[in-house]
């Protein structure tokens, strides 16, 4: 019975976004939020009002199952052949961004050193989460040897501060980035636009035809990508996964049959909203009285200092506002949330660059965090 309960809520938490996508639309809401907006506004309402209705172990499942499924989904197709023409101002933006980080955290450790313990390794962690996205975090304080309650309360600090910022980005975030920096149509956005069109004209035995060969080959990214964990790693190593199926996803878009493959994009997509939705069940108002304010305020001072930061140096340099908006997402949440981003965006040409920085993210937080945990500890 109990098996029979959890099939039902794996149905329920999978069908609940095709029907709010449906009911946006036709209520033209969709124009005020965004399908990943709505999915995680749902998710939060029923588990902070009605708990006992979608299952929390369910919805924690989902968010692992379907992230990676999404991520070569949605790369398996995308024009690399595009990022590479635009790399300068990418790598510029990315770089702004990492230096941000590590500006406020350094800055971070002197003002609350004498508010909060352990502001070293407070200081270390978040440069981690917000140069690579939050599986830097463990690797970190494992590295340093920081006190499990302090990472515990940091972990908390950083889904409330961040989980705000998520929801600016993925509603008004958009209009307000593109105000403040410059911003222009790309030819990528027509060519995506060209792709969406064609899709659309399928009628629905096409589209289940044409969804067949890139759900394989998803298949066949995760299937590899958890041999080798289980091959390299005793356990899950999560940021060699995040890598691994990316860079995968990367490679089948090399290949000029990958052009063909409609449906790919569109099914990652709604995984992502599956997995907002999910994210919004597992996000609890109650858990920021367990934190501490003194830590909530050092997270806000260095997430949202950088990001200001980022956007100022950027401005200066008339980076698009597009590009900035990815990079601040590469850096702050990695590449699992990108590709809602780009769904937000409606710019698929920043999809790959996103997804790289996010990489690289990941592959150079942990040494990141634990310099600046070295460097605050001998300058404070």
């Amino acid at each position: 019975m109990d098996i029979l309960i959890q099939i039902v809520h794996y149905f329920l938490i999978g069908i609940i976004p095709y029907f709010l996508i449906r009911i946006s639309k036709a209520s033209k809401i969709d124009s005020i939020l965004s399908p990943v907006v709505l999915c995680y506004a749902v998710g939060l309402f029923f588990s902070n009002f009605f708990p006992s209705i979608l299952n929390i172990n369910v919805a924690k499942t989902l968010t692992e199952i379907t992230i990676v499924f999404a991520i070569p989904l949605i790369l398996m197709n995308s024009d690399f052949k595009g990022f590479l023409n635009g790399t300068r101002s990418i790598l510029i933006s990315f770089g702004i961004a990492i230096f941000s980080a590590l500006l406020m955290c350094v800055l971070g450790a002197f003002v609350f050193k004498n508010q909060v313990d352990e502001s070293a390794e407070i200081a270390g962690m978040l440069t981690g989460v917000y140069t690579g996205g939050t599986p830097n975090m463990a690797s970190i304080r494992m590295a340093i040897g920081a006190n499990e309650n302090t990472y515990i309360t940091l972990n908390i600090a950083d889904i409330i501060l961040s989980g705000i910022y998520l929801i600016f980005l993925t509603s008004i975030g958009v209009k307000i980035f593109r105000y403040i920096l410059p911003h222009s149509e790309t030819e990528e956005k027509n060519n995506e636009h060209q792709k969406e069109n064609i899709w659309k004209q399928f009628d629905f035995i096409a589209k289940l035809k044409n969804i067949i060969k890139p759900l394989l080959l998803s298949i066949l990214v995760v299937g590899i990508t958890m041999g080798l964990n289980q091959l390299l790693f005793e356990k899950d190593n999560v940021s060699f996964i995040i890598i691994c199926i990316t860079l995968l996803g990367i490679i089948i878009s090399f290949f000029p049959s990958s052009k063909k493959l409609y449906g790919a994009y569109e099914v990652g997509d709604y995984l992502l909203l599956i997995f907002s939705l999910a994210l919004g069940l597992q996000s609890n108002f109650s858990e920021i009285l367990n934190a501490s304010f003194s830590i909530i305020l050092f997270t806000a001072f260095v997430l949202y200092g950088s990001i200001f930061l980022h956007i100022i140096f950027c401005r200066f340099l008339k980076i698009d506002a597009d590009i900035v908006m990815i990079t601040s997402t590469a850096c702050i949440f990695g590449p699992v949330f990108v590709g809602q981003i780009v769904s937000v965006l409606k710019n698929k040409s920043v999809l790959v660059p996103g997804m790289a920085m996010g990489v690289i993210g990941i592959a150079i937080g942990n040494f990141l965090g634990i310099a600046i945990y070295h460097l605050t500890q001998l300058m404070f």
